[in-house]
């Protein structure tokens, strides 16, 4: 049962004073977090403890006037004592107030396990009329204004943040909940829990080549995409935000809203997107002045980015087309020489494998990949193409190496693409192995010898018949 069904058993609004002949109303507003209590709170003792604060309030105002409001915000915390702030419509004197505050906090709540509970209780008023208390702020409300007007370092530290505090610990205990028979899922939640992720993690060891990891995406049902947002918020708690929303773009798309994962990545969704417009804003504006041959003032706003968040893939390449037009301006080299994109083009695609350029080719199978990048930017123009974009995606994120992404994507073209799956999954499979995974195709009846040798063959054909191949080749 939720806390929210459980709320609904609690009396809130019965209780009359007989000398007073006037009923004291107590109502009860959640104001986060409800749909994640089974794993944050010990319900029980919870509930236990707002029914020991109704109880005051109802007693303590048995004698107040029905046009005189009462607000009360909680916030109970996973240490330490829950935090009041106390409200009243018309306003009351303030020595009062504090003194509700005071009384408050000596009831015993029990805290939470994981994150912060936000509970707005009212006396005299519904509880989810909020703009009745002109001073109170929505915790909730105010932690999305912060992020809104944080500067791009600000949000990048407080997107790390709401990955390590809350979004990984949440996952993870959901994941080791998972019944017995789905060991995969309760492994990756191990792994997760015991990871400090406020440290640099090799997201190859952790997650791309491990079993546990591949094995819980297919226990996982349809529709229950726990998996890889797991993967996405761990590659937001490195600072890796670009590739981060390179899977939350494909994996809201197969996303059910009424799974409780849902809610953190459709969270992370409005954070990377208003991340990434707001960096591409600024990015814009050294590239027109680049346009001008201020290639000076556009290093310098290119060079303040990269202070901010220095993963940025664009920020990076703009800075390298910048500076090398300087050096051709300034006759450091001659103009048409790329050399120095070599310097840069390994940290641009380390940050986003699948960032969309590519500057300089020395063989037909670069400049066949240069060609593979570009295809990325013509991918779901129309919704009723989403499925064979999806299978698309996935062999140019295999022609480039990037097999992680592609395994997922394959694995998608399996669930729901049934012109594709058995194409997809010996392609799935054979990206499993090119990341060092070996154990999972033990699982299907797929001779991969055969099914990758083929896989191979129809690359290398495709990639010989393509004409920027040949125009390299000839």
């Amino acid at each position: 049962m939720t806390l929210r069904l459980l709320l609904l058993t609690i009396p809130f609004l019965l209780f009359t004073d007989n000398l007073f002949s006037q009923e004291t109303e107590v109502s009860v507003n959640i104001l986060a977090n409800d749909k994640i209590a089974e794993v944050n709170i010990d319900q029980e003792k919870f509930i236990d403890g707002i029914v020991r604060i109704t109880d005051y309030l109802k007693d303590h105002f048995k004698t107040l006037s029905k046009d005189q409001k009462i607000g009360i915000l909680m916030i109970a915390h996973k240490t330490g004592n829950p935090t009041y702030s106390c409200y009243s419509s018309p306003k009351l004197e303030k020595g009062e107030m504090d003194k509700l505050a005071k009384e408050l906090g000596e009831i015993k709540i029990e805290n939470t396990k994981i994150v912060d509970f936000p509970i707005f209780f009212t006396v005299n008023a519904q509880a989810d009329n909020l703009t009745l208390f002109e001073d109170f702020v929505n915790p909730v409300d105010q932690k999305r204004k912060d992020y809104e007007r944080a500067d791009l370092k600000t949000k990048l530290q407080m997107n790390k943040d709401y990955a390590i505090n809350e979004a990984l610990p949440v996952l993870a205990a959901y994941e080791k909940m998972a019944d017995s028979q789905f060991e995969g899922v309760q492994n990756l939640g191990k792994l997760v829990e015991k990871t400090d992720f406020s440290k640099p993690q090799d997201i190859m060891s952790l997650l791309n080549s491990n079993t546990n990891y591949w094995r819980a995406g297919l226990e996982m049902g349809i529709g229950n995409q726990i998996v890889p947002v797991t993967k996405i918020f761990i590659l937001v708690s490195q600072g890796n935000l670009d590739y981060a929303k390179e899977f939350v773009d494909i994996v809201r798309m197969f996303s059910s809203s009424k799974n409780r994962t849902n809610d953190y990545l459709e969270e992370i969704n409005w954070r990377l997107r208003l991340f990434h417009k707001e960096l591409n804003a600024e990015v814009a504006k050294g590239v027109n002045l680049h346009d001008q041959e201020k290639y000076d003032e556009a290093l310098t706003i290119y060079n303040e980015l990269l202070k901010q968040y220095p993963q940025s893939s664009h920020a990076l390449y703009e800075h390298y087309f910048s500076d090398n037009e300087k050096q051709v301006a300034e006759k450091k080299i001659e103009v048409g020489n790329t050399d120095n994109w070599f310097k840069v083009r390994d940290e641009v695609y380390r940050y986003n494998p699948l960032y969309g350029v590519d500057v300089k080719a020395t063989s037909g199978k670069e400049m066949y990949l240069i060609g593979r990048r570009q295809e990325i930017q013509t991918l779901f123009q129309k919704k009723e193409d989403k499925l064979k974009d999806v299978y698309k995606y996935a062999e140019i994120a295999q022609d480039l190496g990037v097999y992680d992404f592609a395994a997922q994507l394959f694995w998608f073209s399996v669930t729901f693409d049934k012109e594709n799956t058995e194409k997809a999954l010996n392609n799935y499979l054979y990206c499993l192995d090119k990341l060092g995974e070996t154990e999972i195709k033990t699982n299907f009846k797929v001779d991969c010898d055969k099914a990758f040798k083929k896989i191979e063959k129809e690359k290398q054909a495709e990639m010989e018949s393509n004409s920027l191949y040949q125009l390299m080749a000839k």
